[in-house]
């Protein structure tokens, strides 16, 4: 090779490498680095009228020190959008329908699902209804998440620079929406309709019917805290066999998991003498975390706000100090403490949604029945900008009286009319000022007036206060029928299925200071048959509540320690009355043989290194396919819990087709459930599990090992944190973390839940914040969260927390100043600008 050949490749390979050095140093200090926010020194903020401290720990979460009210949810907007703003700007793109503007067609059917449920349509009849005091806090709130867009241009997040884009400046509907789209997230009925409509296509009322469980005997409902048996008397099959005739009629010849736990134990079953309070919703991954913590602190006395007219207590009339977690984009603390009370929150699956089948007028467009009378519908034109597309998108949403109407999202569901979608959500609610006026309650009576603006989703709270008084309240606007149940679509013709106001609040569930001293809620059915309201049967079968009821009565005294076990725990109680159905199996084939020793040797915990986890998960799914799957044709992936869109997954049907399973099993030799839907044959019980572990060994063969020695559970459950910018993959190793191998399922306490398919996909719905309180020990909280408390990627804090998250480690979370001070790693003072 010559001279000069050689001279020519050095010289290609120093331009390859000045222009690939170039293109990374672009990329990560420019766009990337460039975005990080200033945690330490002084700030100007426009708007406050007193400075504001903030201190951080190492784990980034900040204290806000004011000296006002409006000044602390102006720092707390500006401190959201200095960890969050990405984030942020994405849920209120969802909200408003307009992710296309960034990511272009893959996002069109986002937006379409949104600008036709009309979560921005709500918020803006929701902010015309807000009260004075409440339109000031979301403003002050804004105006910092503002100042600080206004004070760093082109340095506000990473993801902004690479899609060279810039947010548009907030307003107080940005907020509403989003709580709207939250409130949608955990109201899962519609979809559980949908799925009811589907099986009423493909089978006879009977088997659409029979397809129910009924709620596990043994497993609590909520209000049994008070120590009584609840009745326990309606089959819920029963209750939809009639709704399945009604809805054949209708129609006429046409056709052939979130969860969450809380609990609180009372002072006499706790070793330190006090309340404890322990929460940990389960809500789907996110990379950055869901929620956001924060300590608010400011020494403001009354400052004369007016009173409200309904005889609430003024959200303005004492100090605010609190601290917990919030969602990033919203004001206050929506789960934690104050220096008197401690709340948590579970979903509790309340009925908040109906569909109504309309009947169009024969010749006048978008006009529909009603009464003896049509009634024209509004017609929206919404407006789609698709980025890299020369024409918007025109979606055409058709409003009944109803609501909207929802046939072209779902034109594969089975919907061959017309179906209008009503929800509590498209109200005008309060949960602002609820939100706030937990924040400051001082006893239950304040806690419980609060809680009667919550609105939408309804909650499970439970609460303790320092003087060691515990208790439970179902929250939220829950729509009373005049007939019917809400399970499957109704007429939308006739007023007969109109809804006929709220439940009071004065009349929803409540425990409060119960006998037993204890209050467990897991998303476990709410109260016994004899309530005089129908609540809906969306509920999880209360596998987790019960074994959290179990351990927390296993000793004496509990400790702080001992919620922490409970929080980790991966004991699947539903595996051990399944397991041993399978362990009773003999087989000639070796590999059934190994699997089922597994089983007979299992203590029923999830763990990752365990190999009859595996075998069993394996199993389970082949038995839900062999049993119910090949019958239902386009109904199997809802009734097995699966949802129609990937931005929502928590379904009312999760865990239901898997109790109903055990049911079946527990109580036939023989079922028509067992043939094989292909060839007709006929199985026995043990045919069908025979026939399901000898698949099962077969492909954890092939997909995991063929060595059942190297069998684990978390070789095929595991858990990776994603970024939507992840997946571009130069910036992959940018965004994303994982995989990680995981324990637990979608029925043990520490509830991981996978999509209900073979091979196991990742954990979907997870504990996405824990919290444990030694009420009135505030200085002793522990806390997690799944990530980190920094949407930026190079930050610190962006994923810091996932070790401890995965090993079931917390960070102490301190209350007083001295406390604080202690561990602060940052300090920033915000002067008025």
């Amino acid at each position: 090779m010559t001279l000069p050949t050689i001279l020519t490749i050095l010289v290609v390979l120093f331009i390859a490498v000045a222009l690939f050095g170039g293109i990374f140093l672009y990329v990560y200090w420019w766009l990337i680095q460039r975005a990080l926010p200033d945690l330490s020194g002084k700030l100007p903020l426009e708007g406050l009228s007193a400075p504001v401290e903030i201190l951080r720990d190492e784990r980034g979460v900040p204290s806000i020190y004011a000296q006002n009210r409006a000044d602390l949810f102006r720092a707390q907007g500006f401190v959201h959008a200095q960890d969050r703003l990405w984030q942020m700007e994405q849920n209120r793109r969802i909200a408003s329908g307009r992710l296309s503007e960034l990511f272009g067609v893959a996002a069109l059917d986002v937006d379409r699902f949104s600008r036709i449920v009309g979560f921005w349509r709500a918020a803006q009849a929701e902010l015309v209804t807000l009260e004075p005091e409440a339109l000031a806090v979301l403003e002050q709130y804004v105006g910092g998440i503002n100042a600080y867009i206004a004070s760093r241009p082109g340095r506000l997040a990473p993801e902004f620079n690479l899609l060279r884009r810039q947010p548009e400046p907030w307003t107080p509907l940005d907020v509403l929406a989003f709580s709207k789209v939250m409130g949608w997230s955990l109201s899962v009925n519609w979809e559980s309709e949908l799925v009811r409509l589907q099986l009423a296509n493909q089978l006879d009322p009977l088997l659409a019917a029979e397809l129910e469980p009924d709620y596990p005997p043994r497993n609590p409902a909520i209000t049994e805290a008070l120590g009584e048996k609840s009745m326990r008397l309606v089959s819920t099959a029963g209750l939809l066999l009639s709704q399945y005739e009604q809805l054949q009629e209708w129609l006429g010849p046409s056709g052939s998991n979130q969860g969450s736990n809380n609990w609180v134990v009372g002072p006499k079953a706790s070793s330190s003498g006090r309340a404890i309070l322990c929460n940990d919703p389960h809500l789907a991954l996110t990379m950055p975390s869901v929620w956001y913590e924060n300590h608010l602190h400011c020494n403001e006395n009354a400052d004369g706000g007016p009173q409200t007219t309904d005889g609430h207590s003024q959200l303005t009339d004492r100090n605010f100090h609190v601290s917990g977690v919030t969602f990033a984009g919203t004001p206050g603390v929506t789960i934690g403490h104050n220096e008197r009370i401690a709340w948590g929150v579970t979903n509790a699956f309340p009925d908040v949604q109906d569909l109504y089948i309309e009947r169009p007028h024969p010749e006048k467009a978008n006009h529909f029945a009603f009464g003896d009378g049509w009634e024209e519908a509004q017609v929206i034109e919404e407006t789609i900008s698709v980025r890299r597309q020369n024409r918007p998108h025109i979606e055409r949403v058709v409003v009944t009286r109803h609501g909207p109407l929802i046939n072209r999202l779902v034109a594969a569901k089975g919907a061959t009319v017309p179906l209008a979608l009503r929800w509590q959500g498209h109200e005008p609610g309060r949960m602002l000022h609820a939100i706030l006026g937990i924040n400051t309650a001082q006893n239950w009576e304040e806690f419980d007036a609060a809680l009667a603006d919550w609105s939408v989703p309804a909650q499970n709270f439970v609460y303790a206060d320092v003087d060691g008084n515990i208790g439970y309240r179902l929250a939220g606007d829950i729509p009373i029928r005049k007939a019917g149940l809400g399970l499957v679509p109704a007429p939308g013709w006739t007023d007969e299925y109109e809804w006929g106001g709220l439940i009071p609040h004065a009349e929803l569930p409540t425990v409060y200071n119960p006998p037993s001293g204890l209050i467990v809620t897991a998303n476990n059915k709410l109260t016994g048959d004899d309530y005089p309201y129908f609540l809906g049967v969306e509920y999880f079968p209360g596998w987790r509540a019960r074994r959290i009821e179990q351990m927390l009565q296993e000793k004496r005294r509990l400790g702080l320690k001992d919620m922490e076990q409970i929080q980790q725990d991966t004991t699947s109680l539903y595996a051990a009355e399944l397991a041993p159905l399978l362990a009773a199996h003999q087989s000639d084939d070796p590999f059934v043989n190994i699997g089922v020793n597994l089983l007979r040797n299992w203590g029923y915990k999830m763990e990752r290194e365990s190999g009859a986890a595996l075998v069993f998960h394996y199993a389970l799914m082949h038995l839900l396919e062999m049993t119910f799957g090949d019958k239902l044709g386009p109904a199997k992936k809802g009734f097995l819990g699966g949802t129609l869109s990937p931005l929502f997954i928590i379904s009312g049907f999760m865990h239901r087709a898997e109790t109903r399973l055990l049911e079946i099993l527990r109580e036939n030799e023989e079922s028509p459930w067992y043939t094989d839907a292909k060839t007709g044959r006929q199985r026995s019980r043990d045919e069908l599990i025979g026939e399901a572990l000898l698949l099962s060994v077969r492909r954890i063969r092939k997909e995991v090992n063929p060595t059942p020695r190297n069998w684990a559970w978390g070789r095929m459950h595991q858990i990776r944190y994603g970024h939507p910018m992840g997946s571009v993959r130069i910036l992959k190793s940018f965004f994303n973390r994982g995989p990680f191998p995981l324990g637990g399922d979608g029925t043990t306490p520490n509830q991981t839940s996978y999509a209900p398919e073979l091979p196991p996909g990742l954990a979907q719905i997870v504990a996405s914040y824990r919290q444990i309180y030694d009420v009135g020990a505030w200085d002793t909280a522990r806390t997690i969260t799944t990530s980190g408390q920094s949407g930026h990627p190079l930050s610190d804090n962006y994923a810091d927390q996932i070790p401890m998250w995965l090993e079931g480690d917390y960070h102490p979370m301190p209350w007083t100043r001295e406390a604080v001070e202690a561990i602060a790693v940052h300090r920033l003072r915000l002067g008025p600008g």
